[in-house]
C-alpha cells in the first residue's frame, strides 16, 4: 500500500480515538500518532505547553514519514495552522493526504464525555460541560474548509472507520471530490 497521511479532526469524545485505535495497523504500516497522547509530556493539559506538543508531533509525524508508514493523526488542532503545517509535511515528501472533521452535537459530546474510557474507570475526571463547549465552539470558529465531514453522531463509528478504510487509497482531490457522496449513500 502507498503511503498516506489521515488528519482526524474533532472535539473531544467525537471518536478520534476509537476511530484511531481501529485504523492502526503495524502489520500495514499503518500508525498512530495523537496531540493528545504528546501533551502530558509537558503539562497536565495546560493550553500554553499546546505549541510544545504539536511542534513535537510535526517532529513525530516526519520521522514516522520518513521511515515509509502511513500515519493516522489525530487531534482537537484548536489552530488549523497546526493541521496546515501537517500538510506541508506530507506535500513536501509528495504523500496523499486528507483531513477529516468529525461532527457531532454538543449535547452528545457533553454525554459521551462523562462516560468514555479513563473517566469511567476513575483514571481521570470528565473535562465538564463548559470545556467541552469552549473547544466546540474554537472549533466552529477555525474551521478547516478543505476537510471532509464525518457525522460521528448518526454514523457509526464503525461505518466512519469503513469509510475511511473505503477511500483510504484515492488521492486527495478524489476524496474530496467524491467522499461526500459516499457518506451518504
Amino acid at each position: 500500500m502507498k503511503q498516506k497521511l489521515v488528519i482526524l479532526r474533532g472535539a473531544p469524545a467525537s471518536g478520534k480515538t476509537t476511530i484511531c485505535k481501529k485504523l492502526r495497523n503495524i502489520e500495514e504500516n499503518i500508525v498512530w500518532l495523537s496531540v493528545d497522547q504528546i501533551k502530558p509530556i509537558f503539562s497536565d493539559f495546560k493550553n500554553e505547553t499546546l505549541e510544545n506538543a504539536n511542534s513535537a508531533c510535526l517532529v513525530m509525524l516526519n520521522y514516522l514519514l520518513d521511515h515509509g508508514y502511513s500515519v493516522i493523526y489525530d487531534g482537537i488542532f484548536k489552530n488549523p495552522a497546526h493541521v496546515k503545517q501537517a500538510e506541508d509535511v506530507a506535500q513536501k515528501k509528495h504523500i496523499p493526504f486528507v483531513v477529516y472533521q468529525l461532527e457531532c452535537s454538543l449535547k452528545t459530546l457533553q454525554e459521551r464525555e462523562k462516560t468514555r474510557e479513563g473517566v469511567k474507570e476513575g483514571l481521570w475526571k470528565p473535562m465538564g460541560d463548559d470545556l467541552v463547549e469552549n473547544l466546540c465552539k474554537t472549533i466552529e470558529e477555525n474551521p478547516i474548509e478543505e476537510a471532509v465531514k464525518l457525522d460521528t453522531e448518526n454514523t457509526s463509528l464503525d461505518e466512519c472507520v469503513e469509510i475511511i478504510k473505503r477511500n483510504f487509497g484515492l488521492n486527495r482531490h478524489l476524496m474530496l471530490v467524491f467522499l461526500p457522496v459516499l457518506i451518504l449513500l
